[in-house]
């Protein structure tokens, strides 16, 4: 099965949808299908393979796109047009093949249904009711969403069938597996990190979104615990946040390498995902790819208790804390750290529970799906 992968999206990019797009075309192409990722050409080039730690190369198609554009809606319907034509003429010649295609943006995909090929899209957030996206899904063979609340928002605004659209979280990959057999002092020793400290990471991007101002008055409340923050830099925080006045336990790592990732985690005592309740996708939508990531690592999960959250992981893998809530974070995150028994528990079964939410589960899931439906 020849498959067009469609993303607007910079590649490699060192945010997280890279990793996730760059991950689900190498797990779709591993479980037998012929992948190509067509991406806007915007200056980048160079191997997706070295970034973000590939087993092969994915083969890319950059198509132009108005250089320097000078909003992101201009430079999303100069890649709309873009893609358009170049499927156009591949159909036009002849070739069969499905399109695959994922939100990146709100429209950019949305000529694909004139083309008469079959596509799936892969939607990240409960679209609101209207004629643009009711035509979208009307014509798709499938739709794959992240939770199950967004796959019951789009069956009933969209009045969908629930057979038509597949839940599938992000997944975790091969390399967070394989770090069960370094111990905390060597991943600290290879980092740099104090070996004495008990280290609290968080590891993803800096988004106004996902509340990140918790960790200020959370570092305040557990002044024994460094809460590290791999993701961003001070600057970024204080310009989203607002605040200035930092406490000496929270630091900042930056934007690290993905390769570092998983030695990160095992370097810590704890591991933290964010949501919050002022922030609809926080809340309910995203399926936070570091949360899946941590899953198999051995050390203990702290997460919010958000409906998107709980919705893929139970009090038997994490220990939740009240979102918004710095003192339930800081009691959560030094009980996690202290009761190394409970902790013990939990991260058995959170590994367990990582075997199904690989990036070969999820291409499979998908791929079955397609074979089904495209004879």
């Amino acid at each position: 099965m020849k498959i067009y992968y469609i993303a607007n999206a910079r590649m490699p990019t060192e945010k997280a949808h890279g990793i996730q797009i760059a991950k689900m075309s190498e797990a779709l192409r591993a479980a037998g299908a012929d992948v190509i990722l067509v991406v806007p050409r915007r200056g980048e080039d160079g191997s997706l393979k070295n970034v973000y730690n590939l087993a092969a190369d994915i083969p890319v198609v950059r198509v132009p796109v108005i250089p320097y554009a000078p909003s992101f809606i201009v430079g999303s319907a100069s890649f709309m047009l873009s893609v358009f034509f170049f499927l156009f003429v591949k159909k036009l010649i002849g070739e069969k093949f499905l399109v695959y295609t994922i939100d990146m943006d709100q429209f950019s995909f949305t000529p694909i249904p004139f083309l008469g090929v079959p596509y799936f899209v892969e939607i990240h957030d409960a679209k609101r009711s209207g004629a643009l996206f009711s035509f979208i899904f009307k014509h798709a063979v499938g739709i794959l969403t992240i939770n199950n609340i967004i796959k019951k928002k789009l069956c009933e605004r969209f009045h969908l069938s629930e057979e038509k659209v597949l839940v599938a979280p992000n997944g975790i990959s091969e390399e967070f597996f394989r770090v069960e057999s370094v111990t905390r002092e060597q991943a600290r020793a290879t980092l740099g990190l104090p070996q004495n400290a008990r280290i609290a990471l968080y590891a993803g991007q800096f988004y106004a979104w996902k509340g990140l101002e918790i960790f200020v008055e959370a570092a305040l409340r557990a002044p024994d615990i460094l809460f590290y923050l791999a993701g961003g830099t001070r600057e970024v925080f204080e310009r989203l946040t607002g605040i200035h006045e930092i406490p000496k336990n929270l630091l900042f790592g930056g934007i690290l390498p993905y390769k570092e990732m998983p030695l990160l985690m095992r370097a810590s005592d704890a591991l933290i995902v964010l949501g919050t309740k002022r922030d609809e996708y926080s809340y309910f939508h995203t399926s936070p790819m570091k949360l899946f990531e941590y899953l198999p690592v051995g050390r203990p999960i702290v997460a919010a208790r958000t409906p998107a959250i709980a919705d893929m992981v139970s009090e038997k893998e994490v220990s939740f804390y009240e979102p918004d809530n710095a003192e339930s974070m800081a009691r959560v995150v030094s009980e996690a750290m202290n009761n190394t028994v409970v902790a013990g528990t939990k991260c058995v079964s959170a590994r367990a529970l990582a075997e199904k939410y690989t990036w070969k589960v999820r291409a499979e899931s998908v791929l079955t799906r397609l074979r089904g439906v495209c004879v």
